[in-house]
């Protein structure tokens, strides 16, 4: 049998693209489970919020969060006392509740990470609710930033604009 020998750099470039191959499916799965991790977070305040659930949503938030939305009129609010207000004054879900008292859909969600501890998410939500006996959904553009502290993601800032039907 005779046996050819194959230079070396010609094994290096048949090899190459084969391990580049290889690290960009790693950077493009890590990139997919950030993403993915971004938009659980987001639902999970999401959730907080239609619950009523100051203590998950404090855990979520950074204290010195920033904001603008409807309710701020046009100011830059930081910190959570405003967005308290709305958790105290508000009614909570009742306690014997078999379904969602709010439930909250984000749609067309897009995520763009910031490097490893940062990142953007927009969407669209649709929040459904009950408002005297009748269903109604309130539509509203949100983004918001996300920090990664201490391993975990916390939320820095966000915007919020309601749509009018």
């Amino acid at each position: 049998a005779i046996r050819a020998r194959i230079p070396t750099s010609v094994v290096s470039r048949r090899i190459t693209p084969v391990l580049t191959y290889s690290r960009r499916s790693i950077v493009i799965k890590a990139t997919m489970a950030a993403e993915q991790e971004i938009v659980a977070v987001t639902q999970k305040l999401l959730n907080a919020i239609a619950a009523n659930d100051l203590t998950t949503y404090k855990e979520l938030c950074d204290p010195a969060m920033t904001c603008f939305e409807p309710e701020s009129l046009g100011h830059l609010v930081e910190g959570i006392p405003f967005h308290k207000f709305f958790f105290d004054n508000l009614s909570p879900p009742p306690v014997n509740a078999d379904k969602p008292h709010v439930l909250n859909t984000m749609a067309g969600a897009k995520v763009q990470l910031l490097g490893a501890d940062g990142a953007v998410v927009a969407y669209t939500r649709l929040t459904q609710k009950m408002v005297g006996g009748a269903p109604i959904t309130v539509r509203s553009e949100e983004t918001r930033v996300w920090q990664k502290k201490g391993g975990k993601w916390v939320h820095v800032h966000f915007h919020k604009s309601v749509t009018q039907a």
